[in-house]
């Protein structure tokens, strides 16, 4: 019932309000199938269950889905998903198919922010990869990209 603004009175619903109700429903309805379970999931879980989704994206072969996961759990300082973007990033293609290319430069972002965390794992990615990166020419590929 609606609370009319002249008298304060209820009036009944009309037929107009209750299509309206049914359409903002089905509006409702349609909004909340277009987010999948996963995706409601992630928005709200923390770093370390980000990161434990990412592993289970990874066993279905969701490499897309791992990545992102993976950055939001490394942004929010999670050690583990630093060390494994930056592993994920440096193979990139060879083991994650094209899903997920090579980027020496983002994966050393993560392997240094694991590092500077106390990560032995991430300070010894971040030594490989600073040999790579700076062999044959001795520059820092990363830097000279800009």
């Amino acid at each position: 019932m609606k609370e009319t603004a002249q008298a304060g009175r209820l009036d009944a619903p009309t037929a107009s309000s209750h299509r309206l109700d049914r359409s903002l429903a089905f509006l409702a309805l349609g909004c909340a199938a277009a987010l999948s379970p996963a995706a409601l999931a992630a928005e709200w879980a923390s770093p370390s269950q980000k990161y434990q989704m990412a592993l289970e994206a990874q066993s279905v072969g969701e490499y897309t889905r791992m990545v992102a996961l993976l950055r939001e759990a490394g942004e929010a300082d999670h050690v583990p998903a630093q060390e494994m973007l930056g592993m994920a990033l440096l193979a990139g293609p060879t083991v994650y198919g094209e899903a997920v290319p090579t980027d020496r430069c983002e994966a050393g972002k993560w392997m240094r922010r694991a590092a500077a965390q106390g990560s032995e794992l991430g300070k010894t990615q971040w030594a490989f990869l600073h040999r790579l990166r700076n062999a044959p020419s001795g520059e820092d590929v990363c830097q000279t990209q800009g």
